[in-house]
């Protein structure tokens, strides 16, 4: 599949929903309001595969158009769309709440693969062998929940999950954390926030 540029296609791939968003109302990334009411922007991944992005973004004006920021976002999901037999793409949730000062888009990918070519950057999900057969060289400085450094073969892991990615957001996993990349805060078994990882790729190894 080729992958199109921006400058070509007036904004597709390269995080084109939370652009969309950017350009077109001014807002702020939230990242957080605390308490019962935090709102992080969030990936959850099923068993399957299938990614969930959930997108919460401040509203800081009071001129934007809901329903016109809807139409872009499935502008560019029908464009990627286009280019396979089925959809790969939807947006499943798009509206504002909080007494209309936060907006939040919901999008589901088919795939890790799909979520990395819309947006342009690194996620992988999959067994420990399918990373290595796709070219990724696994870290050899994972530690647990407990700062313990990963000291097990990985041929004992090959079968188990893996997520690789270059997202620095909250994460939901299918499987329980088992060891991940030091900056990692492990907030729950299956959830994590890697927005203090300051390294480019961050790798969570699972417990199947």
């Amino acid at each position: 599949m080729k992958i199109h540029s921006f400058k070509e296609n007036k904004s597709l791939y390269a995080s084109a929903i939370s652009f969309a968003i950017l350009t077109f109302i001014g807002v702020t990334s939230l990242t957080g309001c605390g308490g019962d009411n935090r709102r992080d922007t969030n990936l959850s991944i099923s068993k399957d595969g299938r990614i969930t992005n959930t997108i919460y973004e401040a509203f800081d004006r009071d001129y934007y158009d809901i329903d016109e920021l809807s139409d872009m976002a499935n502008r560019e999901i029908s464009y990627y769309n286009s280019e396979y037999d089925k959809p790969r793409i939807a947006i499943s949730d798009v509206g504002v709440i909080e007494d209309d000062t936060i907006g939040k888009i919901v999008m589901t990918f088919e795939t890790s693969s799909d979520y990395s070519h819309f947006n342009q950057t690194s996620l992988f999900y999959g067994t420990v062998q399918e990373a290595i057969d796709n070219g990724f060289e696994l870290s050899g400085s994972l530690v647990d929940k407990n700062g313990n450094v990963f000291d097990l073969g990985y041929e004992d892991y090959l079968n188990k999950h893996i997520v690789i990615t270059g997202e620095k957001t909250v994460i939901y996993t299918p499987y329980n954390i088992e060891y991940m990349t030091s900056g990692v805060e492990l907030l729950d078994k299956k959830e994590a926030d890697l927005t203090n990882v300051t390294t480019d790729l961050v790798q969570i190894l699972l417990s199947k």
